[in-house]
């Protein structure tokens, strides 16, 4: 994958949130030197791809592959999932008309179920698909099928919750294609089951529907194909006479051709507000999910660092390196990043921890807020500073030693134009994060009403 124009998928996303967890237990320094000796190998022109690039290096390195770690695939269930609609299809419509009585179909039943149920679900996929292309993670009914696929095939969900936008996305693009395999499907039953039995169309219904209502209705459908393909509408004497009856039981040879001009109609319903809609949805869901799709897997959690370090050269001096570098002094290697802030919450940093640590190092000193210390009032100020700073990413600095407490979601929950949050777990002088700690601030970060948080345990420069 060393191409720059190639695109992430699903698989990549994953393994890069469990590269990027598994180096949190690596040194600085060796991820330093891993990284930049990646770096002068690719040839990849933009972010993505060489993080594509990063993440094959460091599988190839540990003697690992794509789909070695799960045993069913993304493109495995997919393959599934496009069998099981076309079943589904095919079951659906023969069963609908195998089951009616006298071989008679109430039309109006039949455009219910296979046509205007399918634009509504059209409706709310482009809603849906809005919302993802704006960023903001739409709400999904909590019994999702394809929410127990993802969980099958990337097991670890965590990995994922961070890039909810794209995920949504990219389950909306397959469910196009489900809905139009199973509208296929559908189609497919139709025609099998009128070369084996002979069924006809009629329409009533209990409210007081006329014949004016329902040739208007007809009429209205038929507008996009109308003018081209005249054979596939109503006239008003094939809705007068399909009109149903209970009384209704013998039917003459001309009647039967009159119920029978319905069928080119339905077909093209069918066509024209279940397939087509279906396959625009498709195409456009394919765009939207290859751009957002390259920025989330370059702005994931933990990326910039990587990114950092294959471009960052190694200095190296003739001289022993001691165990402990000591801080660092400001104005040093790491570049200042205007569109950082940083919470520090508690005095989680002193004054000279500010320059021992990578990831806060770029933020500017003018975006650092201090909060937890004062009083209610002093918090109040300090979250009306984050909002006017207006930070693509919040640093909030913690102990990691401490159990987070109320009060700190509380002051988050203050925040209002910040979308990704990073819990940066300070650890004790010559220690490190141990993993309960850092489990229990996952499990409170996803307490958090930000879009796109993370967890991070810093380690000392």
């Amino acid at each position: 994958m060393t191409n720059g124009a190639a695109t992430p998928g699903l698989a990549d996303l994953y393994q890069l949130g469990e590269q990027i967890e598994r180096d949190k237990s690596a040194s600085v320094r060796a991820l330093r030197q891993r990284d930049h000796e990646i770096g002068l190998q690719c040839e990849a022109d933009d972010d993505a791809g060489r993080l594509l690039f990063w993440l094959d290096r460091v599988a190839d390195e540990r003697g690992t592959g794509p789909g070695e770690e799960g045993w069913l695939t993304e493109a495995g269930a997919v393959l599934v999932a496009r069998l099981t609609a076309l079943v589904l299809g095919f079951i659906a419509m023969a069963t609908f008309l195998l089951s009616s009585g006298q071989g008679l179909v109430n039309a109006l039943i039949f455009l219910l179920l296979f046509v205007l149920v399918q634009v509504v679900f059209c409706l709310v996929s482009a809603l849906v698909m809005l919302r993802c292309v704006r960023g903001s993670a739409p709400v999904v009914m909590p019994v999702n099928p394809a929410r127990l696929v993802i969980s099958k095939v990337f097991p670890d969900r965590r990995y994922l919750r961070e890039s909810q936008s794209v995920v949504r996305l990219l389950l909306l693009r397959y469910g196009q294609e489900f809905g139009a395999i199973f509208t296929l499907g559908a189609v497919a039953a139709f025609f099998m089951v009128l070369a084996f039995k002979d069924f006809t169309f009629v329409w009533g219904s209990t409210f007081s529907l006329g014949n004016d209502f329902v040739e208007r209705f007809t009429s209205a459908l038929a507008t996009p194909w109308s003018a081209w393909l005249p054979a596939a509408t109503l006239s008003p004497q094939v809705i007068a006479d399909t009109r149903f009856h209970p009384a209704f039981t013998d039917l003459g040879r001309a009647d039967i051709a009159s119920l029978r001009g319905w069928w080119p109609f339905l077909i093209m319903a069918m066509g024209s507000y279940a397939l087509l809609p279906r396959l625009f949805l498709w195409g456009l869901s394919g765009l939207f999910y290859t751009r957002l799709m390259r920025r989330s897997f370059a702005r994931y959690p933990g990326a910039e660092p990587v990114l950092a370090r294959m471009t960052r050269p190694v200095v190296k001096t003739q001289a022993l390196e001691p165990e402990d570098p000591g801080p660092r002094a400001p104005g040093s290697a790491v570049a200042v990043d205007e569109s950082l802030g940083l919470l520090n919450w508690a005095g989680a940093l002193a004054a000279s921890d500010l320059h021992c640590f990578e990831e806060i190092c770029a933020v500017p000193p003018a975006n650092v807020v201090a909060g937890g210390l004062g009083s209610l009032a002093d918090d109040e100020l300090g979250a009306a500073s984050i909002n006017r700073q207006r930070p693509e990413r919040l640093l909030v600095a913690v102990k990691a030693w401490e159990p987070p407490m109320a009060d700190l979601r509380d002051f988050l929950g203050e925040l209002q134009n910040v979308t990704h949050c990073t819990l940066c777990l300070v650890p004790l002088p010559g220690k490190s994060v141990v993993e309960h700690n850092l489990q229990e601030w996952r499990d409170f970060s996803r307490e958090l009403p930000f879009a796109v948080i993370d967890t991070q345990a810093l380690s000392r420069l």
